[in-house]
């Protein structure tokens, strides 16, 4: 009973939090990555033409800051806004609250910060501008900033992930259960013999 929980506990995490995880940093194809700051410069807009097929097109924004940068809640690093003939298409503060930062070129390099703007789906051939710019998060330094696309992104399914997860509280349950059940029985007092 053990085992099977156990793989259960296995494809819970793999489809509650692996699943999620790969999808939104991996899938699709990368249709490149634009400098949009470099320190002392000033944050360039980027204008990028994007076709129907390409959708969905995932927007990552990349940060390079210069010192220890602690993500909080309620404090914005970047602020980004994507726009296709005037007209926003997607809006978003950047945070990083939930990002790892990443370390470029080697274990001693410099570490990068990744959040995502969001996804673009459906898509109206055009040119989209990107704009990225500094948030409020007093006494960030940022080194250099990079827009990333990836284009036919995988959508995350939500009902997936929320099987994954009752998967990994039922086995955890189980678990805990069946081990109370052990110690139970390995703690009973020995039979008393005698008139």
């Amino acid at each position: 009973m053990r085992l099977v929980l156990l793989l259960l506990l296995v494809a819970g995490v793999a489809i509650g939090v692996g699943y999620p995880w790969v999808a939104t940093n991996f899938s699709g194809e990368e249709i490149g990555s634009w400098r949009v700051y470099d320190r002392p410069g000033p944050y360039k807009p980027v204008t990028v033409n994007l076709k129907a097929s390409d959708a969905p097109v995932r927007a990552f924004v990349d940060m390079q800051p210069l010192r220890n940068f602690i993500p909080a809640q309620g404090r914005t690093a970047l602020t980004s806004v994507v726009t296709r003939q005037g007209r926003d298409v997607l809006v978003k503060t950047l945070t990083y609250e939930n990002a790892k930062a990443a370390n470029r070129g080697s274990p001693q390099g410099p570490q990068v910060y990744r959040d995502s703007i969001g996804d673009i789906d459906p898509i109206e051939p055009g040119d989209f501008t990107f704009t990225i710019g500094p948030g409020d998060y007093d006494g960030l330094e940022v080194a250099q900033v990079d827009l990333v696309l990836r284009r036919g992104a995988i959508g995350i399914d939500w009902r997936i992930v929320s099987a994954g997860i009752a998967l990994i509280a039922i086995s955890i349950f189980g678990l805990i259960r069946s081990r109370r059940r052990k110690d139970a029985v390995s703690v009973a007092p020995p039979p008393k013999w005698g008139r």
